[in-house]
Order: C-alpha cells, then structure tokens, then sequence
C-alpha cells in the first residue's frame, strides 16, 4: 500500500468540495464524492504513474500529475506528484478552474 501525503490545499479541496456536494445535491452523494477521492488517490499511491502528464510553465509544477475522479465526478481532478512510495496530494479542483494559478496556490499551503 502506497502512502498518501495531502498538502493543506488538497484537504481544504476536499472538505469544500464535500460541502459544495452536501448543500447542493446530498449528504449521500457528498460521502460518494469523499469515497471516490480516497479510492481514487489509494489507487495512485499503489500506481503513481498512472496519471496523465499535466504540462505547465512553471518548474515548481514541473513532473505533476493529474486523474480524474470516477462514479460521476469526472470533472473532478486530482492533482499529484508521484513519490518514491505513493504520491503527494496537491489540489483536487473542478477542470474548469484555472488550473495553473490554483496550483500554484497549493505551495503556498
């Protein structure tokens, strides 16, 4: 089993995406969006490679990662670097965002 470090940017993410799920669809379907997230980065811990390169300028965000979510939250995007034995949880962020400034951001915290 791989381990999975979350910067403070990716919890905030999460718990903000759970909560975005909890007041605008459910309670249920804010627990399958957590469910899905933490599978999702399990996998990727045992798997670091797995995700697509995520090209951007900046070196800081040079080798980083992306992998959508599954179960209907495939807009939902995990953003890793992979480590020697699991990966490093940057931002989970809807692709529609802009994706290189709210990484960025997720250096600072």
């Amino acid at each position: 089993m791989g381990i999975i470090r979350k910067r403070a940017a990716a919890k905030r993410d999460l718990i903000s995406q759970w909560v975005w799920y909890a007041e605008n669809a459910d309670i249920e379907t804010a627990d399958r969006f957590l469910s899905t997230a933490s599978e999702t980065a399990a996998m990727l811990a045992r798997q670091p490679e797995a995700g697509y390169r995520f090209f951007v300028r900046r070196p800081e965000l040079q080798g980083m990662r992306r992998f959508p979510l599954a179960n209907g939250f495939e807009k939902i995007l995990l953003f890793y670097f992979p480590l020697q034995h699991g990966i490093e949880l940057v931002r989970v962020v809807h692709g529609s965002r802009e994706l290189e400034r709210l990484l960025i951001e997720g250096f600072s915290g």
